[in-house]
């Protein structure tokens, strides 16, 4: 089940989650989803989350102007309403929260 999930920054920003992305994500982190956890996140971790998620809707998109949207979500509404969004939409892609790093 793919769930779009928008949030403000810049501009209205749409994240969604298909197979083909969560394959990436992983790639990308070098990890699994599963083995996830929020104390061993990076920035860098993040961006690399949030542009895997917005890109299908962007194709102009890189990693530094996702950092630059980043910053303006932050900015209006602070990182933990943008870590929630991340979250809201990785488990629309999951279909359930259990599949979701849990916070601790």
């Amino acid at each position: 089940m793919k769930k779009i999930v928008s949030f403000e920054a810049d501009k209205m920003r749409n994240l969604k989650y298909g197979i083909n992305a969560l394959i990436e994500l992983e790639k990308a982190l070098g990890k699994p989803l599963t083995d996830m956890s929020s104390n061993n996140f990076k920035l860098e971790d993040l961006r690399t989350m949030l542009y895997i998620g917005l890109k299908w809707e962007d194709k102009e998109l890189t990693p530094e102007t996702v950092g630059d949207i980043m910053d303006a979500a932050i900015e209006k509404h602070g990182m933990e309403y943008l870590s929630k969004k991340l979250g809201e939409a990785l488990e629309g892609a999951f279909g359930n929260a259990a599949a979701i790093p849990s916070k601790k």
